[in-house]
């Protein structure tokens, strides 16, 4: 169990030794929870409220967007470095092998129209390819699929190695989210909303390791004793967790101790069980159920990334019950709140599955959009707006909020902004 402050969540902490000292005869039963609130616990994947978390919403961690990815690709295969630091030659090969991958389809400009710096239209090319059943075109696909998965971990500024001890974290914004998704549920009894992600990264879940291990929820009278993340991906399952009380010496020059939180691999009853659905695939997705056990926080060898053809549920069976689930979330929901998604005309199969997924839903009130686009005077913006509009009949069009109240020194529209209404607004229900 811990406790969530949000007058001192956003401070940074530091990577120093520490000695954690466990207590768990204070984790049990500290804090009781009536029945009525386990059975809330065990409902909260029918939450009135979704999250559809898009590239932009971790823009700020340092991972490109779609626009900027093979251009980092070709930096690192250039350079042969990161943040000014060697790279090792395992890397070096991958980034290397994947931009010779891509210099090879130059041939297709001859006959075809595609852009070989949009990450989209390479991918595809080399999902097609694959259907040959050549070796080499698989080859051609693994790689340039391992490449994806170093860029977005060599750029993304969230870390965090699984272990029970105090990290730095770059971004606090992230770590907030959890924290406000977390009070709200326990506090204002606002079920855990059900977030539907677009991105391969692990910053959500590194995010709420910073969260529930530390020093930053202490002292307080919330209680939670477990937390269950349902990816409903068959090949890795749920990873639960039981938060225990501990003690950190976070002294430097004098010794001091404070309470905190730790998490172990294991299952209580009233855990908080938080949907988490990556429809295009994460780098913590095997191809296949492994034999070792996972860490939610590491990515696999070899992740499963869905490439963004035009049937996205067909290409893989593994993960069509994960789009199912998440047509179910959205047909139920009151609320739902899109962040980082610019809705490109040429992601026709992404229209579709809101228009499938939201055209039953009666009880829908809001469609919440964050994006710095929205925010500018210009043509861009507009254009934005119609795309969303066209999704839509025009009596839900005049439920899509684009432009949302902002306090302090936020840029207007992004994943923090958000974070900042999350904790301070009735965005959600």
């Amino acid at each position: 169990m811990f406790v969530l402050e949000t007058d001192t969540i956003e401070l940074e902490s530091k990577r120093i030794p520490v000695i954690i000292i466990t207590f768990k005869l204070a984790v049990k039963n500290s804090f009781p929870i009536e029945k009525s609130e386990a059975r809330k616990i065990k409902d909260n994947s029918m939450s009135d409220n979704v999250i559809i978390l898009g590239a932009g919403a971790s823009f700020a961690t340092g991972i490109p967007l779609m626009a900027g990815f093979v251009e980092k690709m070709w930096e690192f295969a250039t350079r042969k470095q990161v943040n000014g630091k060697p790279m090792s030659q395992n890397d070096i090969d991958t980034f290397q092998k994947a931009i010779k991958i891509r210099n090879e389809l130059d041939s297709y400009h001859g006959r075809a129209l595609y852009n070989d710096r949009n990450l989209e239209d390479i991918l595809s090319i080399l999902t097609f390819d694959e259907m040959l059943q050549s070796k080499r075109k698989k080859d051609k696909l693994l790689w340039f699929t391992k490449a994806i998965s170093r860029t977005i971990e060599l750029t993304c500024s969230v870390k965090h190695d699984g272990n029970n001890s105090l990290q730095e974290l770059s971004r606090g914004e992230y770590r907030l989210f959890w924290n406000h998704i977390l009070y709200n549920y326990v506090r204002r009894n606002i079920k855990i909303p059900v977030i539907i992600s677009l991105n391969y990264d692990l910053v959500l879940e590194r995010a709420l390791f910073h969260c529930l291990i530390g020093t930053n929820l202490r002292l307080s009278k919330l209680s939670i004793d477990g937390i269950e993340i349902g990816y409903h991906y068959d090949p890795v399952g749920d990873f639960q967790y039981v938060v225990e009380q501990a003690k950190f010496d976070i002294g430097e020059d004098v010794e001091r101790e404070e309470v905190g939180t730790i998490l172990e691999k294991g299952h209580v009853e009233n855990s908080i069980r938080v949907e988490i659905l990556k429809l295009h695939g994460s780098l913590n997705f095997p191809k296949r159920k492994m034999e070792e056990p996972q860490l939610l926080v590491r990515p696999v060898e070899e992740p499963f990334i869905l490439p963004p053809i035009i049937n996205k549920m067909s290409s893989a069976k593994s993960i069509t019950k994960m789009w199912g689930i998440a047509l179910q979330r959205l047909r139920s929901a009151k609320n739902v709140i899109i962040v980082g998604y610019s809705m490109p005309w040429t992601d026709i199969y992404m229209q579709y599955f809101l228009k499938t997924a939201l055209g039953p839903n009666l009880d829908l009130n809001r469609i919440h959009v964050f994006d710095p686009v929205l925010y500018r005077n210009d043509a861009t913006s507009q254009e934005m707006k119609e795309r969303y509009a066209a999704c839509f009949s025009p009596q839900l069009q005049n439920r899509i909020v684009f432009r949302h109240q902002q306090r302090g020194n936020i840029e207007k529209g992004t994943f923090e902004h958000f974070v900042k209404l999350l904790g301070s607004s009735d965005i959600l229900f």
